[in-house]
């Protein structure tokens, strides 16, 4: 238990760290775009935890992040990586690693290797899935690395395979949620409400004086008769 917490605290200070990733798309052995810094007066990423568990021999946090990016930081036998990949691409990942897990191959004695990866563009940083089959059993395991000469694999059992599939498909869920109530809630910058103006109001008429009654004594003029040829 004491080593767990360790590994976990130290996670959690490799996590919190200030970097940021790139856009990346694809499946399988995702293809990334490009990685932006993060700008001066911008706004603080917000951050929603996971999962903070132990698979194998090595803790691994997973984060969901308001800005479209979830964060998986994995501590071997003697460093810790942190990737952060963008929803899309990690949505992609999860369904190729399920056809991977779910796969039935024929059964041979020959060893046959499926691997299912992700890499994080800008860097070296790269997290896969890998399945060995031999003889109708299979072994699990992961790997994490930011180095191409310095990588660690973490074997782990089937059942923790699909649960850390299982929680990066959470991670994405819960960003996608995140990022789309942020989008909500922020104004555009140069949007301005510009109010109508107010009408003037009408001007009134003036009603026109009423008629003066004829006054006591004055005669009634009548029209004359007309007069008959």
């Amino acid at each position: 238990m004491l080593i767990r917490a360790f590994i976990l605290g130290s996670l959690i200070a490799a996590v919190t760290a200030p970097r940021q990733a790139a856009a990346q798309s694809g499946a399988s052995t995702v293809q990334p775009t490009s990685v932006v810094p993060n700008p001066a007066g911008s706004p603080r990423v917000k951050r929603v935890s996971i999962s903070k568990s132990v698979f194998g021999d090595a803790g691994i946090i997973v984060n969901a992040r308001d800005d479209g990016f979830i964060e998986v930081a994995a501590a071997g036998p003697k460093k810790t990586v942190l990737i952060q990949l963008r929803t899309m691409a990690a949505r992609g990942w999860v369904d190729s690693t399920l056809r991977m897990l779910r796969a039935r191959p024929r059964r041979s004695n020959t060893p046959r290797a499926f691997r299912s990866e992700i890499e994080e563009y800008g860097s070296s940083t790269t997290m896969a899935m890998n399945r060995k089959v031999t003889a109708g059993e299979s072994e699990y395991s992961l790997f994490f690395t930011d180095d191409p000469l310095a990588g660690f694999t973490i074997p782990i059992e089937k059942s923790e395979a699909d649960v850390f599939v299982a929680v990066v498909r959470r991670a994405v869920a819960t960003a996608v949620k995140m990022l789309e109530k942020t989008d909500s809630t922020a104004a555009p910058k140069d949007s301005v409400v510009k109010k109508a103006p107010a009408k003037k109001p009408a001007a009134k008429r003036a009603a026109p004086p009423p008629a003066k009654a004829p006054t006591q004594g004055q005669p009634k003029t009548t029209p004359p008769a007309p007069v008959k040829p």
